[in-house]
């Protein structure tokens, strides 16, 4: 049985302006054409993409940051809300916080934002899976990137989400931490929770995910499972490399 999408992109496209130096010049740059992709219940999806494919501009439509030009997005079922938007933990791929506030006053700030209650026992429990409770007095300032990676990821675990959406979860961690975030995104699928990230790191695509969304200049040119994506079980990398190079000319002509 086929379970039901939690997160549904149809036919989205965006266009920006083109900047040149400080002046904007003449026509527009689309950067996403007719992206479609499901999220299913229980999964976690791997999004992956050359630098520039558009994957983060994907994830800040699906969050209704940024609006598409055109296109469909719906969550659990429905359009885009407030109601299904505090249903989602979000994690940038470069995550900004205040200097002036410490580890702990950041995951408060996190919880009036979301207009949600958390108890003591949750905020410590939260900075005990990114390894941050015994930092959480220590001003972010003097956080690491990795730290600070971190500490986002605990934002987005607050308030228990259904789906997590997560960009980059990876950059910036050493090898220790990428394998304690993977046996944390493992544990929360095993809890029912759904999973999208956007990710470089094959390796990770290859050990964890259940479907894999392949875009490239703007386009969706695959989606499915990893069997699918790789059905020979070849170098996932060498994989993607061939993936790419063989559908350039059908984008360049397009």
């Amino acid at each position: 049985m086929v379970a039901e999408p939690v997160l549904e992109l149809k036919n989205i496209s965006k266009t920006y302006a083109r900047v040149v130096g400080e002046a904007v010049a003449r026509g527009r740059r689309k950067v996403l054409s007719d992206v479609s992709l499901t999220i299913r219940k229980g999964e976690i999806y791997g999004f992956v993409g050359l630098n520039g494919a558009g994957k983060t501009t994907t994830i800040k439509i699906a969050l209704g940051l940024t609006n598409a030009d055109s296109g469909q997005i719906n969550i659990f079922g429905e359009p885009l809300s407030a109601a299904g938007f505090r249903r989602i933990g979000f994690a940038p791929e470069k995550p900004s916080f205040s200097e002036f506030l410490n580890g702990e006053e950041v995951l408060d700030y996190s919880t009036r934002l979301l207009g949600c209650a958390v108890t003591p026992e949750r905020k410590r429990e939260v900075l005990g899976k990114v390894g941050l409770w015994e930092d959480r007095g220590k001003k972010v300032s003097s956080f690491s990137k990795g730290m600070q990676q971190r500490l986002g990821l605990g934002c987005a675990m607050l308030h228990d989400p259904e789906m997590y959406i997560l960009d980059e979860p990876s950059s910036g961690l050493d090898p220790l931490w990428r394998r304690t975030i993977k046996d944390i995104l493992k544990e929360l699928r095993q809890q029912g929770r759904t999973i999208f990230f956007s990710t470089h790191i094959l390796a990770d695509v290859r050990e964890i995910c259940d479907r894999v969304g392949v875009i490239h200049s703007g386009r969706m040119i695959f989606e499915g499972t990893l069997g699918a994506f790789n059905p020979t079980g070849a170098d996932l990398e060498e994989r993607f490399v061939t993936m790419i190079r063989e559908k350039q000319p059908d984008l360049e002509s397009a």
